[in-house]
């Protein structure tokens, strides 16, 4: 009986969600990759929009089609987002309410940044000469509509501190808050050294002007990757 009963437990599936430690690096880094291909794509989704619609005319069914595929994309690379955070937690069991509010607001985040990038490459678009909107016009430093410009230092000045503060507060722990300082310190150090090393090239004439859009982006991509690595390792 207890043989039989040993045959039977050993021979149980781990659960899904369960992976190896050393699958956890390569998931972050998907994770990533896919959030910033989902603001590409949202970009470009406005960007074929606005380009098919310039002079007040309809969209062409190429367009319709150009915008259906754009979306099927941004919603397959959401789902696989998730899919990897779901996975990505080694053990399984359900997530508790604090796991669920993180999760939450931390897609509801992404969401916001996607819609936020696409925002900023369809308004470069429209400014520059009705040319059509290029995705990496989200690094541009032109300049903006007013009442664009206000709604996003609302959200950015006012909306985001209130959710950080939130999340720190209510959604959690001890270990996410101290992997999430390390990235800080990570990123702080990387733009002490880098920005200045930047700065020093291109006065010598061997690197571009500084931009500060990449300069900020890769200070936040830098503090993200330190934050989920500490997180999940």
């Amino acid at each position: 009986m207890m043989v039989s009963m040993e045959t039977k437990m050993t021979d149980m599936p781990e659960p899904l969600d369960a992976q190896p430690a050393g699958n956890v690096t390569r998931s972050i880094a998907l994770i990533a990759a896919a959030a910033v291909a989902t603001i590409f794509s949202a970009g470009a989704i406005v960007g074929v929009i606005t380009s098919a619609t310039e002079g007040g005319h309809a969209l062409s069914i190429k367009a319709i089609l150009a915008v259906a595929v754009l979306i099927g994309i941004v919603g397959a690379l959401i789902y696989a987002q998730w899919n990897l955070a779901r996975r990505i937690r080694i053990g399984g069991g359900p997530l508790t309410g604090r796991e669920k509010l993180n999760r939450n607001i931390m897609v509801g985040c992404g969401l916001l940044g996607a819609v936020m990038g696409a925002l900023l490459v369809a308004t470069n678009g429209s400014l520059s000469a009705n040319a059509a909107p290029e995705p990496l016009a989200i690094f541009a430093e032109g300049p903006l509509p007013p009442v664009l410009a206000l709604m996003l230092t609302l959200f950015w000045a006012v909306i985001m501190p209130a959710v950080a503060w939130f999340w720190h507060t209510r959604a959690i722990d001890e270990q996410e808050a101290s992997a999430y300082r390390d990235g800080g310190y990570y990123a702080a150090y990387a733009y002490l050294i880098g920005a200045p090393a930047w700065w020093f090239l291109w006065r010598g004439g061997l690197l571009p002007e500084p931009n500060g859009v990449i300069i900020f982006c890769l200070f936040a991509a830098i503090w993200t990757i330190v934050w989920f690595w500490k997180k999940y390792r």
